[in-house]
C-alpha cells in the first residue's frame, strides 16, 4: 500500500485467499465441497486461495454464502460494518 492509502490488488488478492483457505478450513471444508456449495469450480477455489486470480462480485457473494460469513468478513472487514 503506497502512502496515498491505494490498495495494491495483488497483497488483496493474496489476503483474501488466506481468508477463504482459512474459514474454509475452519469448517473442516474441502475445496471440492467449498466450490459446489459456491457454485464454482475446485481449480478456481485454488486460484483464489493462492491469490493468483481476481473475483468478481457475485463470486464474493457465493463463496461468502458457502462459507456462511458476512460478505465483509470474507473481504476483511473487521469493524462488522460491512454486512
Amino acid at each position: 500500500m503506497s502512502g496515498s492509502g491505494e490498495i495494491d490488488p495483488d497483497v488483496w488478492l493474496r489476503a483474501l485467499g488466506k481468508r477463504v483457505r482459512l474459514l474454509r478450513l475452519t469448517r473442516e471444508m474441502t475445496q471440492d465441497e467449498l466450490a459446489a456449495a459456491a457454485g464454482m469450480s475446485r481449480s478456481f477455489v485454488s486460484l483464489i486461495e493462492h491469490g493468483t486470480h481476481g473475483v468478481d462480485v457475485v463470486r464474493l457473494l457465493r463463496l461468502a454464502a458457502a462459507l456462511d460469513v458476512p460478505l465483509g468478513e470474507l473481504l476483511g472487514a473487521t469493524d462488522g460494518r460491512a454486512r
